[in-house]
């Protein structure tokens, strides 16, 4: 026998303030809370257990037959042997992924920078800001695209004003949103394919970059000027300058050098250990520190910082990309840059000593491409050999002998 329903009218869920459950019939509750909020809501019967399904507030659905309505609904589908609870929850994350697929190109890209923030994967803010410049500046026409709709075509669009006359920047803006794109289509908020990529795809629209433009290195002294250039390097006597010298003798990258810190540093074993996340092929590296990049460190002790070896005094904070190139313009030297200065080291090794050259390659902190050769060289990687070798450097970049 069905139980008595429709014990509560408009009147009588107004007049109710005394926290707690009111029925209505048929598995319909008005419930009252403490705090005075009314609201309804559905119990079932499913599957041997019992569950309770809200079906919104006294204050926004005040028909009670609206309400009634609804339940009905509910009950169709528990006799139906439908979770109604489930079938919500499927309905609202469609809902919310329809939602999703309308998201802008733009929009994307926020989203992307703060998944990537928060995983660290941007090594460096440097890294970071061209990133952001190129999606928000070169690739600002695909911005109020909906992300469904970029197609190929867009994209190439997109490019090909500047692939002929900005080539580089093109190509790796071409490569920021490709990832970008990635991303998105790993969240689900686009589906496949990806109409940035190049292979199969772009590079039926537009020149290999190689062939619009033969690659450049960056400009290097060459190794023969190295001495007259250490020799006014050291006249100047500036944090900077101490940051640049040190660059120079230990062949690393600028941003490893800046970023150097006491952790990284023991002065007693004259090593310098940079570990993985800082480098750039995401391997840890090992520096022999000797002669004169010893010093600089020893140096730097005597002004220290709570991390940093080497820091810009200005601001008690890391130099910035460009310090060590202002260094350079000061001392009159235009047209190089400092990552060049490790070009100059390779080739002195090559050209000047007898070092082997897998030793070499490991000072520059690049792997060994020969899979037999690196099933046997391990652990510290010619750590006494390159220690050789840095000493040398260290020695003709101070005006001895070549080797």
């Amino acid at each position: 026998m069905s139980r008595a329903i429709r014990r509560l009218n408009r009147a009588v869920v107004k007049a109710i303030n005394e926290p707690g459950r009111y029925n209505d019939g048929n598995g319909l509750y008005l419930i009252v809370k403490k705090s005075g909020s009314k609201s309804w809501l559905y119990r079932y019967r499913l599957n041997g257990g019992r569950r309770d399904m809200g079906l919104g507030s006294v204050s926004l659905t005040n028909n009670i037959d609206v309400v009634r309505k609804k339940a009905d609904e509910v009950r169709a589908l528990v006799q139906a042997g439908i979770d109604p609870l489930e079938r919500r929850e499927t309905d609202v994350e469609r809902r919310i992924q329809e939602i999703e697929k309308q998201y802008t190109f733009a929009e994307i890209i926020d989203l992307f920078f703060k998944s990537k923030d928060s995983t660290g994967y941007f090594r460096t803010q440097q890294t970071r800001r061209r990133w952001y410049f190129c999606l928000t500046t070169h690739a600002k026409g695909l911005h109020k695209t909906q992300l469904s709709k970029i197609t190929t075509k867009q994209v190439y669009k997109i490019l090909e004003p500047l692939w002929m006359v900005k080539t580089e920047t093109a190509s790796r803006t071409r490569l920021y949103i490709e990832a970008v794109l990635a991303w998105a289509i790993a969240m689900e908020y686009r589906d496949g394919p990806n109409p940035a990529i190049w292979r199969g795809n772009l590079n039926q629209l537009l020149t290999p970059k190689e062939r619009v433009k033969p690659s450049r290195n960056h400009p290097a002294l060459p190794w023969q000027e190295i001495p007259t250039l250490m020799k006014k390097l050291r006249g100047l006597e500036t944090p900077a300058s101490y940051l640049l010298e040190f660059i120079i003798l230990t062949a690393s990258r600028s941003g490893e050098a800046r970023g150097a810190v006491w952790d990284e540093v023991d002065t007693d074993k004259r090593l310098w250990e940079i570990p993985a996340e800082r480098m750039k092929m995401k391997r840890p590296h090992i520096v022999p520190l000797e002669g004169a990049s010893l010093s600089l460190v020893r140096d730097a002790k005597l002004y220290p910082h709570p991390s940093l070896v080497f820091h810009n005094p200005r601001n008690n904070k890391a130099f910035s990309y460009n310090a060590p190139m202002v260094t350079l313009r000061k001392l009159g030297y235009e047209n190089i840059t400092t990552h060049g200065f490790r070009s100059s080291f390779k080739t002195w090794a090559l050209e000047a000593t007898s070092f082997p050259t897998q030793a070499i390659e490991f000072a520059l902190a690049h792997e060994t491409k020969n899979t037999v050769e690196r099933a046997y060289i391990r652990g510290n990687r010619m750590l006494d050999k390159r220690r050789e070798v840095m000493l040398a450097w260290d020695n003709y970049c101070s005006g001895g002998s070549k080797a």
